[in-house]
């Protein structure tokens, strides 16, 4: 029987998913295991430097643990996606000799990896903190749900943006690389922006994924106040623009994304 070009389509992409888990878990348990160890480890480390200091945020008493990683998870998720796939393009060169499969494609399947990859690790997290005792369950969990869903968008629009400039320039690689660092610096993910200066604080404020941050936080807790001048509406805008720009960018270039490197 034949198949529609939406049924084709799935085909492809859960075949590069698998492609994807055989890559990088090598066909193995203890793969699997250690891909899922290594982010955990960073948040794990990042959790015991907090921790051991016990600060308190935004004057209220909050589980460190958790508000760290409400906000490490979706931001690492938007990270991953991004940078796995700009590279996604030219490590599955070989199979767009095949007509149904799309370098589109080659990113959707590194996406979907990453979101379940960090949706084990946040139950794991979720789980070990509800046996600490902790309040680890979002008080709007819709709401949060959402916020991670703006997230995606974000690492998925900057992909498609990264992969196109990467193409035609692959010394801009480095770059991205670079710039991830700063920016997860400068988000409030780890340092809290209220230990800055005021007029840092509004410089920062230009920066989309501080507003994502603060509303994770304020979505999981119900006694948390963001940041004055946080909102859902600048960050929505960014996430729709890079979007947009990614997907325009992607079909203009999608002939020379076809080409090996």
């Amino acid at each position: 029987m034949k198949r529609s070009s939406w049924q084709i389509q799935k085909a492809v992409v859960f075949a590069l998913v698998l492609r994807e888990l055989k890559t990088r878990f090598g066909g193995r348990l203890e793969g699997l295991i250690w891909v899922l160890f290594e982010p955990m480890a960073h948040i794990a480390i990042m959790l015991a430097l907090k921790v051991v200091l016990r600060e308190r945020f935004a004057g209220v008493m909050i589980d460190v643990a958790v508000y760290l990683v409400v906000a490490m998870i979706p931001f690492f998720m938007f990270r991953n996606i991004w940078m796995r796939g700009m590279g996604a393009v030219d490590a599955n060169a070989g199979l767009f000799g095949y007509r149904q499969v799309k370098p589109g494609d080659a990113i959707a399947a590194r996406a979907i990896m990453e979101i379940v990859m960090y949706t084990m690790i946040y139950v794991a997290f979720v789980l070990i903190f509800l046996w600490m005792g902790y309040h680890a369950l979002p008080s709007k969990p819709l709401e949060y749900l959402a916020l991670v869903g703006v997230f995606v968008m974000m690492g998925l629009g900057m992909g498609l943006i990264s992969v196109v400039i990467v193409k035609r320039a692959p010394a801009a690689a480095t770059f991205f690389n670079l710039l991830s660092f700063p920016l997860y610096i400068s988000s409030g993910v780890l340092i809290p922006l209220t230990s800055f200066p005021p007029l840092v604080v509004q410089v920062l404020m230009w920066n989309p994924m501080v507003h994502l941050v603060e509303l994770s936080r304020w979505a999981y807790f119900d006694t948390y106040q963001p940041l004055f001048g946080v909102n859902l509406e600048y960050p929505l805008a960014w996430a729709f623009g890079v979007v947009f720009l990614g997907v325009l960018m992607f079909s203009a270039d999608r002939r020379r994304l076809l080409m090996r490197a």
